[in-house]
C-alpha cells in the first residue's frame, strides 16, 4: 500500500515534520491494505476559511485526506508541540476517514492498519511524545531540571511547557518556526 503526504505551508515546522514521516511511508509499502491513502496538510491562515475534506476515488482506489490546519496556533508552537498536535490530528482523522469507507476495507483491515500506524507514531514521538511526557512529569511536581534530564529536552523547552500548563499563551512566533523559515524552502 502507499501512504503519501503533500504539503502547503510556510513559516512553521510542518515541512520538516513531514520529512520525519518518510520512514512511515517506506514502511507502509510492505503493508497490505485495499486502497492507497494520500494526505495533504494545508497550514494556512484562518482568514482563508479553507475546510478539511476527504474524498474516495473508487477508480484509483485512493482515499484523499485534505486537512486544513490553522496557521496562527502552529506559528506559536515549538516543533515538538507541532509534531504531537499533527500526530493527534493525523491519527484521529485517518481513523475517522477509513471508518467511513467500510465498503472498501473491512473492520479487521482497518484495525490492523491503525494499529501499525499508531505503533509507529508512538515509537517516534508523534503520539504521547516528549511534550505529553513532560506535562505528566511536571504535573507530579518533578523539577524542571530533572524532567529536562530524563526526557533529553532543553531546560528552556521544559520551562516553556510548564508556563503553557499554567495558562501562558505565547503571542509571538516560536523560535523553532523562525529557524524553520530560514531553512531551504519547500517547493509547493
Amino acid at each position: 500500500m502507499n501512504i503519501t503526504f503533500g504539503l502547503d505551508t510556510h513559516g512553521t515546522c510542518v515541512g520538516q515534520l513531514q520529512d520525519e514521516l518518510l520512514p512511515l511511508t517506506d514502511l507502509a509499502e510492505a503493508w497490505t491494505f485495499p486502497y492507497q491513502i494520500y494526505m495533504m496538510w494545508r497550514v494556512l491562515p484562518e482568514s482563508y476559511e479553507r475546510k478539511t475534506f476527504r474524498r474516495f476515488d473508487s477508480r484509483d482506489q485512493t482515499l484523499t485526506l485534505d486537512m486544513s490546519i490553522p496557521y496562527e496556533p502552529y506559528s506559536r508552537m515549538s516543533k515538538n508541540e507541532q509534531r504531537e498536535a499533527l500526530g493527534l490530528l493525523l491519527y484521529s482523522y485517518l481513523a475517522e476517514s477509513i471508518a467511513k469507507y467500510k465498503k472498501y476495507a473491512d473492520t479487521e483491515e482497518q484495525q490492523q492498519l491503525l494499529a501499525k500506524v499508531k505503533s509507529w507514531m508512538l515509537e517516534h514521538n508523534w503520539l504521547e511524545g516528549k511534550i505529553e511526557q513532560a506535562r505528566k512529569l511536571l504535573a507530579q511536581d518533578i523539577g524542571l531540571y530533572d524532567v529536562s534530564k530524563q526526557l533529553h529536552m532543553s531546560l528552556e523547552e521544559v520551562e516553556y511547557i510548564l508556563l503553557r500548563m499554567n495558562g501562558y499563551e505565547q503571542t509571538d512566533v516560536h523560535p523553532d518556526n523562525i529557524v524553520a523559515g530560514k531553512a531551504t524552502p519547500y517547493h509547493l
